[in-house]
């Protein structure tokens, strides 16, 4: 131990006396280690951390299997089977949307919630912090006018009311008792849903053909997943038996939750993230263990005279061991601080709720260890070689006074060159990454949406069955919206949708072509069903491409009719005209979870597709039928306007308030914002590993010059000797640029076999481009082509500049 912190003193008496060198290393140190640290804490928050609830390896969810494989929403009566038939779990729950409307106080809020059964937060493992959660009756009707606060909802709607506890709050017309508040800081305070409630099933909700709900499941102490399975798939297959017109051959998937909640994009990018910048890293290590090498030179005489004086090879190692890893803990340290300040900053700008509710970004105890392993790993890496080749000294030559000094030996040369080439290597590779990201966003940004986003400004409009049980007055509370918000002035057109583009089918629903053969309705395929004013088209500028559009007179006992898209024409119709055909859908029933009988929608004109669900949206078929033909309790609005539509956010909430004062208005974005929105996470990955590119590149371009510099510095008499004897300045200029130049053809050699390889892990998070993009290569070949010789030249120009004289009589 004293020994160590000799070695560790006099190493900080060296770098005192290099302050310009232990700079450098320190920040280049900084950076990589906090890149590293930064991107590992949402590493281990996503994928490697244990899920934040009690027994949670044994949390299951349990959906339905189509025929087809896959996994599929739950009907209410398959639900309540698989409950009550299943002895395989302690407590199962179904779960299902429940956002309400927050009344009595001020103007009305919308609050996103869920409805569960009344053993959900029993499976989760979750207490409330005030009061309690549900009772097991509590789900059942006349019994579930209650509900259960987050945390922060708490804090922030009712001002950390302590007793709040037994208080009633009015949510969609009706009274609520809140019997409970959950912690702060959970997986539960980061959720989406700020109240929840319980799901009672009404007579209307105990259908089996309509698919709305989600279940989770805790297995009993010492049952398996593939028992659990198995009995699961006894369940589904005797109601499959039972129940042919909707469930034949449909199934149970049972999974674990840990396996669902992180998907294979959000996988991928993160462990391409953690690649990107671990190479960055080692591109540092190689510098430094480059410019520790050049001081090693330099150092020669010292480590002579410490081998003539007793000290052993490992003596030696350690000595310039302790010296490079003081440096990494250095680094190390300002690399928390940095990592901590991108950590957070990189938390800002992720999009709301794109990380599930149980991931928890924070610099704890594990990202801290893989901090402070990572800074010992590096100084190790970067000073192993430079000590190894210190620690054999050539005494006779060392110890010579009247010696030049000491020229870099050729083994020592090669480790320098072939640093220089895996520098050059790393780069291509993390730069041909982020050049097929930049393509493929590029790609996602230039994709047809078949609508206009300019000046289109959209809001939810959200209703509830309980506050207007009467379909038909639902769509006369729309109209009279929809009549004001056009008398507004700068409004062009305004007009309602089920869903927003972008944002995903909304209603998924099986159909069957009068004419064709007759497919029964387990089997038949599922296209989005939209509901909208007549006026949509017009507003967001989608094409009409054949036939007519909706209109005014597609009402409520008018024949039923739809517009379908070009994709839904390619896909089932073929060669076939498709207009006067007619398509049976059953019948949504509005406001409740059941179908009604088969409605012949009969086609009547044709659009070109509208992006449905988001920019790489590869073509989805659909139809579009009247919200007054098929009636939808919460509606969004878009509103195209003639001048910026932001202006007019004020007018607009006033006029929606004029017609109905408790009605919520939320969700007010333009629809260029919608659309951003849906990229917002490509674009940070893009940006983020185009920074941690352009730093590998910076660093490869650092790492050639120094090498080529040291080397111009090592060859100072070789070069005045060329000189003395006519050498041109373009013959020495060749010279020095040739030898850089061929240490950056090899890296980029290298590196192009690496990028073949590498770059086809990226392939499911790429849109319109291919892994292997020639295009892409040829640039990024080209450009760290450029900057390499750029790093040549400068010293290659100074070798030109070299006096024979000065030169001759060197050192």
């Amino acid at each position: 131990m004293n020994a160590l912190l000799q070695d560790l003193r006099y190493g900080m008496r060296n770098l005192r006396n290099s302050p310009g060198f232990a700079v450098v290393a320190v920040l280049t140190l900084a950076i990589g280690i906090g890149a590293n640290t930064a991107i590992f804490s949402f590493v281990d928050a996503i994928l490697l951390k244990p899920l934040p609830y009690a027994n949670a390896n044994r949390i299951m969810r349990v959906l339905e299997k189509p025929p087809g494989g896959g996994r599929n929403g739950i009907s209410a009566l398959n639900y309540l089977d698989w409950a009550k038939q299943n002895t395989v779990f302690e407590y199962m729950a179904a779960q299902s949307g429940g956002g309400a409307s927050l009344s009595g106080s001020g103007d009305p809020q919308q609050l996103h919630g869920a409805r569960v059964s009344a053993h959900y937060f029993d499976i989760f493992g979750i207490k409330a912090v005030i009061g309690r959660t549900f009772a097991p009756d509590e789900d059942q009707l006349g019994k579930e006018h209650v509900v259960v606060l987050s945390h922060v909802l708490w804090e922030t709607q009712f001002g950390s009311d302590p007793t709040i506890i037994g208080r009633k709050i009015v949510l969609d017309g009706q009274p609520y008792q809140v019997i409970g508040v959950l912690p702060a800081g959970g997986a539960f305070d980061r959720a989406y849903s700020q109240i929840w409630r319980p799901l009672a099933f009404e007579p209307g909700n105990l259908t089996r053909d309509f698919h709305w709900l989600t279940s989770f499941a805790l297995l009993k102490p010492g049952v398996t997943l593939q028992q659990a399975s198995a009995q699961m798939d006894g369940i589904g297959a005797q109601i499959a038996a039972a129940y042919p017109a909707s469930n034949k051959e449909w199934g149970v998937n049972v999974e674990p939750f840990a396996d669902t909640i992180v998907g294979n994009q959000l996988r991928s990018s993160v462990w391409i993230m953690m690649a990107a910048v671990g190479m960055v890293l080692l591109i540092g290590c190689a510098n430094l263990a480059n410019l520790m090498m050049a001081r090693a030179a330099s150092r020669e005489r010292e480590v002579a005279v410490r081998a003539s004086l007793g000290a052993s090879r490992w003596r030696l190692i350690r000595q310039f061991l302790s010296e490079s890893i003081l440096l990494s803990m250095c680094g190390g340290i300002l690399g928390i601080a940095a990592g901590y300040g991108v950590m957070e900053l990189l938390q800002f700008a992720l999009p709301p709720y794109s990380l599930p509710r149980e991931v928890h970004v924070a610099m704890d105890s594990r990202v801290l260890l893989f901090a402070l392993t990572i800074s010992v790993l590096t100084g190790i890496l970067f000073g192993l070689a430079p000590a190894i080749q210190a620690a054999r000294p050539k005494l006779a030559a060392s110890m010579k006074e009247g010696g030049r000094g000491s020229t870099i030996g050729g083994a020592r040369r090669r480790i320098r060159s072939a640093l220089v080439v895996v520098e050059v290597a790393l780069a291509f590779v993390l730069l041909t990454g982020a050049g097929l990201l930049l393509r493929s966003f590029q790609s996602m940004m230039r994709v047809e949406t078949g609508f206009d986003t300019n000046n289109v400004i959209s809001m939810g409009l959200p209703l509830s069955e309980k506050r207007i049980p009467d379909p038909a007055r639902v769509n006369l509370r729309y109209r009279e919206i929809l009549a004001r918000v056009e008398s507004l002035p700068g409004v062009r057109d305004a007009a309602l949708t089920s869903v927003l583009p972008l944002e995903g089918w909304g209603y998924g629903m099986p159909f069957q072509i009068a004419g064709q053969p007759l497919v029964d309705r387990a089997h038949r395929p599922a296209c989005f069903f939209k509901m909208v004013s007549p006026g949509y088209f017009r507003t967001l500028g989608i094409k009409l491409r054949r036939g007519r559009g909706l209109s005014d007179q597609d009402t409520q006992g008018a024949p039923p009719v739809t517009v379908i898209n070009e994709t839904m024409i390619k896909r089932y119709f073929k060669t076939e005209d498709p207009i006067g055909k007619q398509i049976l859908i059953q019948a949504i029933v509005p406001g409740k979870t059941q179908l009604g009988p088969e409605v012949p929608w009969q086609v009547v004109g044709v659009i070109a597709d509208e992006n449905v669900a988001g920019l790489t949206d590869d073509g989805s078929a659909g139809v579009y039928v009247t919200n007054e033909q098929s009636p939808q309790y919460g509606m969004d609005l878009v509103v195209k306007t003639g001048v910026d539509s932001r202006t007019l956010d004020h007018g607009l909430r006033a006029a929606i308030h004029e017609v109905d004062r408790d009605q919520p208005v939320t969700d007010v974005r333009t629809l260029e914002q919608v659309k951003n929105e849906s990229v917002a996470s490509d674009k940070l990955q893009t940006r983020l590993l185009g920074i941690f590119a352009a730093a590998a590149m910076l660093l490869a371009g650092i790492g050639i010059y120094g090498v080529i510099a040291y080397a111009v510095v090592q060859r100072t008499h070789e070069m005045g000797i060329r000189a003395a004897l006519g050498a041109s300045a373009g013959n020495l200029l060749g010279l020095v640029l040739t030898s850089g130049m061929a240490l950056a053809a090899a890296g980029l050699a290298l590196g192009f076999l690496g990028s073949l390889a590498a770059t086809q892990l990226m392939s499911n998070v790429l849109f319109g481009v291919k892994p292997r993009d020639p295009v892409t290569l040829a640039v990024v070949a080209a450009l760290l082509g450029c900057v390499a010789f750029l790093a040549c030249l400068i010293p290659a120009w100074r070798a030109t500049k070299v006096d024979p004289v000065v030169a001759l009589r060197y050192e």
